[in-house]
């Protein structure tokens, strides 16, 4: 096998951006107006994924994308298909997804999943249960793979909104410490994004 080598550039490199904030926080707007701004640079156009219902279209008299309804079940492999076929859409510009919450703890999502294999592998019994939840994670966890490592191959800018919530951490025999607003989302999105707001 023959390895090609090339300088390196940053000309075309694929962005990964995560806008993190409560429900009415501007992330939809924001999303849109940073997608302007990439498109300008990157070409091609901008596509969103909408999980809530054609929200994204409150916007569409301000800027010009495409959209994609996009509805339950939001299982991890469903993201994948939805990201493709949208990079495959935007000829190289901007995806956005609002909302990838929805992959967490929306219908068919990462948390249903677990609780459907625990259902499969235990049924009612609960002291199975307890025995299997570490188990049950193994089909979810290898689904969101299979979707993050997809999507570190496709070459296009994305958006990605994660609706947040406040967290605390709770502390045997001490108050809880706040944890401030935090990503609806599994650890591994943090982990992949270019830069996190």
């Amino acid at each position: 096998m023959t390895f090609q080598f090339e300088d390196a550039s940053r000309d075309g490199t694929p962005l990964l951006i995560g806008l993190v904030g409560a429900s009415g926080s501007g992330k939809t707007f924001s999303a849109l107006r940073l997608a302007k701004g990439i498109q300008a640079v990157r070409g091609g156009k901008i596509v969103g994924i909408d999980t809530e219902s054609k929200r994204m279209s409150h916007y569409a008299d301000r800027f010009t994308f495409r959209r994609l309804n996009f509805g339950a079940p939001f299982s991890s492999i469903r993201y994948l298909e939805a990201l493709q076929a949208a990079v495959k859409e935007a000829e190289g510009g901007v995806v956005i997804v609002d909302s990838m919450s929805h992959e967490h703890e929306g219908e068919g999502g990462y948390l249903e999943l677990h609780e459907a294999e625990l259902d499969r592998m235990a049924g009612n019994d609960y002291k199975k249960r307890e025995r299997m939840t570490f188990t049950a994670w193994i089909k979810p966890a290898g689904n969101r793979r299979k979707l993050i490592n997809g999507l570190l191959q496709m070459n296009c800018a994305f958006i990605f909104c994660f609706r947040a919530k406040e967290k605390i951490k709770i502390v045997r025999g001490a108050e809880p410490i706040p944890q401030g607003w935090q990503a609806i989302a599994g650890e591994e999105f943090s982990f992949e994004m270019t830069v996190r707001c």
